[in-house]
């Protein structure tokens, strides 16, 4: 099917050529109920105008766009970071988008499409359908995601290793001797969190010991119910209860620590606590937070490369890292994780041997 032309859009939306042109061009000639209709039609159509043709009428063609969930989200400044450093060096500048929960990323590339300004997309993506952003790229603006929490998306996309980074963390657990270790979800629709659920799993069988589902607790990323599930896990007899726990945000592990106190449990005398993610605050929490630190800056900077090697800059960026282009045609890099160890996490206390439902060592 050809490309449709802004004289195509013009002919279904029952308007002149100028007045998509001015729609295009975010002109206040336009009333809003002509410019709405115009712009369904385009969406309906999945029509995307050039931007590279665009962007250089206007004298634009050095701006990507950055779509965040909030600037408030512990990560977003460690990526901009990462993407500025390399942003900065090719000449390019960044325009900044939000798309919290309750705005969709239909009403967002309707701003994109009604501005023309930016030569491609870095999108650090939260609970947003995706399936806009991939008909976006496919009409030819480059996009790129950045710790995705959907890894199978047909987008181009940088991500830290969850599934190995549980391992790494239930390893370092298991080796100071902790059998009976309990696991705080996070948002089990996310496949960052199916991936550390996994590693969890599998470090325990590896390590001969049988998971105990009731050491499994939903915590949704929720501070109230992480609190109300660690409770039930420090609840039970000092025979049953873990000896350390797992977390699936470091954030998590906060609210871990918060039950373990309230039921006079020290950390990490009597349970230790692991998180994951490695945000700033972990190092300045008493005691500080053993964590699995995700490489946030790398990932910008990986991203912004990718994006910019799409776009194909003018300047090629000195020292860039090499892309790895799988079979669908769309670049997937798995940036590993590092264990940080602070004072969270200490030997396994002497108990009772387990019995029962708990996490045992197999016998042979």
């Amino acid at each position: 099917m050809a490309k449709l032309t802004i004289r195509d859009i013009a002919a279904l939306s029952g308007v002149s050529k100028s007045t998509v042109s001015l729609v295009l061009n975010n002109s206040p000639k336009v009333d809003p109920a002509t410019r709405r209709h115009v712009l369904a039609v385009m969406r309906r159509n999945r029509y995307v105008p050039s931007f590279a043709a665009t962007a250089l009428a206007k004298g634009s063609t050095r701006l990507i766009g950055m779509v965040v969930p909030g600037l408030s989200w512990h990560m977003v400044a460690s990526i901009n970071i990462g993407v500025a450093a390399v942003t900065e060096r090719s000449g390019f500048d960044i325009i900044l988008y939000t798309a919290t929960n309750d705005r969709d990323y239909g009403s967002l590339i309707d701003r994109i499409l009604t501005s023309s300004m930016v030569s491609g997309l870095l999108v650090v993506s939260h609970e947003q359908p995706l399936e806009p952003l991939v008909q976006l790229h496919s009409d030819g603006l480059p996009v790129v995601l950045v710790n995705t929490v959907d890894a199978d998306v047909a987008l181009p996309s940088v991500t830290a290793d969850n599934y190995d980074g549980a391992l790494t963390a239930m390893d370092h657990l298991l080796q100071l001797g902790h059998e009976r270790i309990a696991c705080v979800q996070g948002r089990m629709v996310y496949r960052c969190c199916q991936d550390r659920y996994r590693g969890y799993l599998d470090a325990l069988r590896t390590a001969g010991i049988q998971p105990d589902p009731e050491l499994t607790k939903p915590g949704d990323f929720l501070p109230e119910q992480i609190r109300a599930r660690s409770r039930e896990l420090f609840a039970l007899p000092p025979d049953q209860r873990p000896t350390a726990v797992f977390a699936h945000s470091d954030v998590t592990a906060y609210a871990v620590m918060t039950a373990a106190a309230e039921a006079g449990l020290r950390v990490p005398e009597d349970v230790s606590v692991i998180g994951f993610d490695d945000i700033e605050s972990a190092a300045q929490i008493r005691p500080p937070l053993t964590t699995i630190q995700q490489p946030f800056v790398d990932m910008g900077k990986r991203a912004a490369e990718m994006l910019l090697d799409a776009i194909g800059p003018a300047d090629p960026l000195p020292d860039a890292a090499p892309e790895e282009e799988p079979a669908d045609g769309h670049p997937r890099l798995v940036m590993p994780t590092s264990l940080i160890v602070r004072a969270s996490c200490g030997p396994a206390p002497v108990t009772r041997s387990p019995r029962g439902r708990s996490q045992t060592t197999s016998k042979a």
